[in-house]
């Protein structure tokens, strides 16, 4: 192989890498998983919009458990129930889906905390390690909505 194409097939190979990378997908921990201190230049309403978003919740507040639930909820007729959830920090909550289709029960504010699909006549968990409220949602059909608070 010539020198010039080595270094085409090398300068290609590089750009493929480079591009697969900045694909979104973060790999670092998100900023709520550690407490954030602004810079006295920055504005009071980026402090006040981090300190919302970290008491609704997040990757640092709920994972997904196989657990047995704490907390029960159905999933039936394309509906959470119930629709408002409370639970203490620690607390799995576990749905059952008596649906007859698959459903999530997904965070709003950090889709990656979420149940896998939850089959017809299965269950799914999420445990709750901080306090705050979580809007959730399923992933497959956005129009069913819920919201858990913890304490």
């Amino acid at each position: 192989m010539s020198r010039t194409r080595l270094l085409a097939a090398t300068a290609a190979i590089l750009l493929i890498v480079a591009a697969c990378s900045s694909s979104g997908t973060a790999t670092s921990a998100p900023a709520s998983a550690a407490p954030s201190v602004a810079a006295p230049s920055e504005s009071a309403a980026a402090s006040e919009s981090t300190a919302a978003s970290e008491s609704s919740g997040g990757a640092a507040g709920c994972e997904a458990s196989t657990e047995t639930g704490t907390v029960a909820a159905t999933i039936k007729g394309f509906a959470f129930s119930p629709a408002t959830i409370t639970a203490k920090v620690g607390d799995v909550v576990t749905w059952s889906n008596n649906d007859s289709t698959g459903h999530t029960a997904t965070m709003k504010a950090d889709a990656s905390c979420t149940t896998p699909t939850i089959a017809a006549g299965s269950t799914g968990s999420i445990k709750f390690t901080a306090a705050g409220t979580y809007d959730y949602f399923c992933k497959i059909h956005p129009n069913m909505t819920g919201q858990i608070t913890v304490s």
